[in-house]
């Protein structure tokens, strides 16, 4: 992988989480359907500005009944998982976010090693999604209480379950539908059922009456979150193709958890320190849960070039 790429996309994906924090936890901003709606609107609007401006270069495959129906379990999955992790994020530290969602691809591989055609088992590979699935758990069992289904904790488990079952229905789904594809209709489903929803939920009118001193910030944090959302899927689509993506996202992630506290209050005790520090080291070897596209060709040009 190219290293100017890596980093990049490191920058992409810790800023993303950062501003995704503040704007959800120190301005309190707590509207998940809103705010994610916001998100997949302007990626939705991005993505078909790339079509428009290069439709030879950014082909999607029209989607018919039969289709829909393939990928219809995705978009709920991928939907879902886009509330929960916001309702997450916004309760959560960020070292033990990412400490969590390093078990989603933990997860896969440990199921990809039971499969009649498993690829090669690497003993370091197993072995650290062996302890980051166990470190993540840990954190997880240790807030379970009366109160669990009431917490971030119970939605982060949400998220990492809904985004497992996203990526092993990418596995059966249609296969006429590449990433890019998945990405685009993924956007659209999402914005037609967040949208109803902020109203059913009244999330869009107590937003209307969200006012923050700091009114600026909070308009600038949305408008970065939501293109560095994009960015980051953009280039997620062709990087991904990369043998080390995994590893390069996984570092991403766990220094970005590690350097948090440098921008967030973050109360934890030792012991949830030692259990972080050990997740996210073990979870950089681990590969990519993303499954590859088959058809490299098929992908847009300009992400090519990236």
């Amino acid at each position: 992988m190219n290293p100017v790429a890596a980093f990049f996309f490191a920058c992409i994906v810790g800023c993303g989480l950062y501003i995704n924090k503040y704007v959800l936890s120190i301005l309190g901003f707590r509207y998940p359907t809103i705010f994610q709606g916001w998100q997949t609107l302007t990626g939705l609007i991005i993505y078909k500005l790339l079509t428009f401006a290069s439709k030879s270069s950014f082909k999607l495959a029209s989607i018919d009944r039969p289709a829909f129906i393939s990928l219809l379990p995705g978009f709920l999955f991928f939907t879902t998982s886009l509330i929960a992790s916001s309702k997450a994020l916004a309760g959560v530290p960020i070292p033990i976010y990412v400490s969590v969602y390093n078990t989603l691809p933990a997860t896969i591989y440990l199921l990809d090693t039971v499969l009649p055609n498993r690829p090669p088992v690497g003993p370091l590979q197993l072995g650290s999604a062996v302890t980051t699935l166990v470190t993540g758990g840990g954190l997880v069992l240790s807030q379970i209480g009366l109160d669990f289904s009431d917490s971030a904790y119970f939605w982060l488990v949400v998220g990492v379950v809904c985004s497992a079952a996203y990526c092993l229905h990418t596995r059966i789904a249609d296969a006429r539908y590449a990433s890019w594809d998945r990405l685009y209709y993924n956007s659209i489903f999402s914005v037609i059922v967040l949208a109803p929803a902020s109203f059913y939920l009244e999330e869009a009118f107590e937003a209307l009456n969200f006012h923050h001193d700091r009114q600026e910030l909070f308009l600038a944090g949305c408008i970065a979150s939501a293109m560095l959302g994009a960015a980051a899927n953009l280039y997620s689509v062709r990087l991904k193709q990369d043998e080390y993506f995994g590893p390069v996202q996984h570092l991403a992630f766990g220094v970005t958890a590690i350097l948090s506290p440098l921008m967030f209050t973050t109360n934890l005790p030792t012991w949830q320190w030692c259990l972080v520090v050990i997740n996210v080291v073990a979870a950089i070897p681990i590969p990519s849960h993303v499954s590859k596209d088959e058809d490299e060709a098929n992908f847009p040009g300009i992400i090519q070039e990236f």
